[in-house]
């Protein structure tokens, strides 16, 4: 009789980590579609996916670092950081290529020195991404004295504002990060590394793999992503503002927990984060529409997180008892 119970759970477990989210996006959009007849149009849906390209390709990087075990709280000020300076070199050289490449790597760079304080002096996670927010956002502001970045070549704009045919270019990066990531997490051995160091650090730094190298090469593909993003961002503004993405690694770390990644590590698809940005999307975009205020859409989020670290939880629970 126990053992049928238990069988019983494991099955409701497993069905909510495969399919919930997809139900409840489902659900999501129903329930948007009857609140507000513009919601499906294919502008607005266009426009849901083009506004939170930024967003999922943060929520790449932060769904890896939790993978493996930890959190990042750095990826918005990053986000600025990288925007600002990509945009200070576009005034400078007059080249997009070099602008997007620059914001690229400056994001790498922050990110690689997260994971390598981390993993060389034990610092826990939380207080160093906590620094790094202060000292990245810090830094813009007092690279730009809290001045926007304006006057460079409308070039730029195509990474924000751009189309490919009736394909805004936003969404055309989007879906190539999204391949690349989930070649990287699904078809190559770093990608196992991910999980198991998340799994079972012990076990894995037992079975030969060198924990931290996987760690900090985690936190350097979170800054790069958010060194990205910074780069779409600003050009979807048209200036390099030195107080974007503000709050934006708390959306990023809801979407991937949302899409059924673990707070504890060694767990998490692909596709969940996707969804999760998606759900999330949908969320604030019917808000917006229904004119609800902006401190009720913040309280909303915040309850949407510890909802979704509640079911992750009791999932858990269940699946081992």
């Amino acid at each position: 009789m126990t053992n049928t119970k238990t069988n019983k759970k494991w099955s409701v477990a497993e069905i909510y980590s495969r399919f919930g989210i997809f139900i409840i996006l489902v659900i999501a959009v129903i329930v948007a579609s009857f609140l507000s007849d513009a919601f499906f149009t294919t502008r607005n849906l266009s426009n849901i996916i083009r506004q939170n390209a930024v967003i999922m390709i943060i929520a790449f990087g932060s769904q890896m670092v939790l993978i493996t075990g930890g959190c990042d709280l750095s990826p918005g000020s990053v986000c600025a950081l990288s925007g600002v300076i990509s945009t200070m070199v576009m005034v400078s050289t007059g080249n997009p290529v070099i602008s997007l490449v620059v914001g690229i790597l400056i994001g790498a760079f922050c990110g690689f020195i997260n994971g390598l304080v981390i993993t060389s002096c034990g610092i826990p996670d939380f207080i160093m991404t906590l620094a790094s927010q202060f000292i990245c956002r810090g830094a813009v502001l007092a690279i730009t004295q809290a001045q926007p970045i304006s006057g460079f070549d409308e070039s730029y704009t195509v990474f924000g504002q751009g189309y490919v045919g009736p394909i805004p270019v936003p969404t055309i990066i989007l879906i190539l990060v999204l391949i690349f990531y989930w070649v990287l997490m699904n078809r190559r051995r770093f990608g196992r590394y991910v999980y198991a160091v998340g799994g079972n650090t012990d076990a894995a730094r037992a079975s030969g793999i060198n924990t931290k190298k996987v760690k900090t090469q985690a936190y350097l593909f979170a800054g790069a992503a958010a060194g990205l993003a910074g780069v779409i961002l600003m050009s979807r503004m048209n200036s390099g503002q030195p107080n974007g993405g503000e709050q934006y690694e708390f959306d990023a770390i809801t979407a991937a927990i949302i899409g059924g990644t673990s707070m504890n590590g060694g767990t998490g698809k692909v596709y969940g984060v996707v969804v999760g940005a998606l759900f999330v999307g949908v969320l604030l975009n019917i808000m917006t529409q229904m004119d609800v205020s902006a401190y009720w859409q913040k309280i909303v989020k915040g309850l949407i997180i510890a909802l979704a670290v509640i079911i992750d939880v009791q999932v858990r629970k269940t699946r081992k008892a």
